[in-house]
């Protein structure tokens, strides 16, 4: 599949051979821009309107992150009235719930429009596979009350369209390999989760730090050992030159030639092993 090249509903067989879906440069921060026309115009908005404003937030293709709306002061006087209540709820839902959570309350909320229902399965799709790297396809059905298999691997492959996570779906294994995900809303209550994990993250950085210099001390501790190995090795090949200088040095002085000194040492070579036997016979 091509780099930002789309794939083709009519072809999906295409689309359930993929190996891996890369991010799209064109998508990265496009949510922000309509979540801040949005984010003003809550400033304003009251009632019905803002009411209408939170609905059209839910229904927008590209805005998947609702904190910085749930914290307007006019969204927030929507549980002054019932309707108004259950639209906040919903919202909440949308910004750190998953589809499980709906369903829960569905008696509660309004009811999803079908912009909405795919969303928010999306969304959960994120938040299990924030999770978990490796997915189950039936852990998603479940989740999202999907039955078809088809219908799964569409909606996935939407989410990694809209830039939600990044990864690949392993038909064979029947599961969701997620490499990274896009970051949903964060409670108050998550921060102490999200402090643990990251002195968690922390800490396992800095042994793998402290085990990084060890290795890297013990190469330089093997470094120079072989360095002053191999130093005591040229002295003594020097040392044994230099003797070997000096005996042929020795012979010179004395008169005898090299040449007859080797040939000397070659005869002493050639006897060795050998001894004289009765009337001067020659054994080996």
């Amino acid at each position: 599949q091509a780099w930002g090249r789309p794939f083709s509903r009519r072809c999906p067989w295409a689309v359930r051979s993929w190996a891996s879906v890369g991010r799209r440069p064109h998508i990265i921060g496009m949510e922000a821009s309509p979540l801040v026309q949005f984010v003003v115009l809550a400033q304003t908005a009251q009632g019905k309107a803002c009411e209408a404003l939170v609905r059209q937030a839910l229904d927008h293709s590209a805005v998947f992150v609702f904190g910085e709306l749930l914290d307007c002061p006019n969204v927030q006087a929507l549980s002054n009235t019932p309707e108004g209540a259950g639209l906040l709820d919903l919202l909440r839902i949308f910004a750190f719930g998953t589809y499980p959570d709906y369903k829960e309350r569905r008696h509660e909320l309004p009811d999803l429009s079908p912009a909405q229902l795919r969303k928010l399965q999306m969304l959960t799709v994120v938040t299990l596979a924030t999770k978990e790297k490796l997915v189950k396809f039936s852990d998603l059905q479940l989740a999202l009350d999907i039955q078809s298999q088809r219908e799964l691997e569409d909606l996935i492959i939407d989410t990694v369209y809209q830039n939600l996570i990044t990864g690949k779906m392993d038909q064979e294994n029947q599961c969701l390999i997620a490499d990274s995900c896009f970051c949903r809303d964060c409670r108050d209550e998550d921060v102490d989760y999200i402090i643990e994990t990251l002195s968690a993250w922390h800490e396992s950085s800095q042994q793998m730090l402290q085990s990084l210099d060890g290795m890297v001390e013990y190469s330089r501790e093997s470094f120079e050992h072989n360095k002053a190995s191999r130093e005591q090795l040229d002295r003594l090949i020097q040392s044994t030159r230099e003797g070997l200088k000096e005996h042929d040095t020795d012979l010179l002085c004395r008169g005898m030639p090299i040449d007859d000194a080797d040939e000397e040492s070659k005869r002493a070579k050639s006897t060795r092993g050998r001894w004289m036997g009765p009337f001067g016979a020659r054994k080996h």
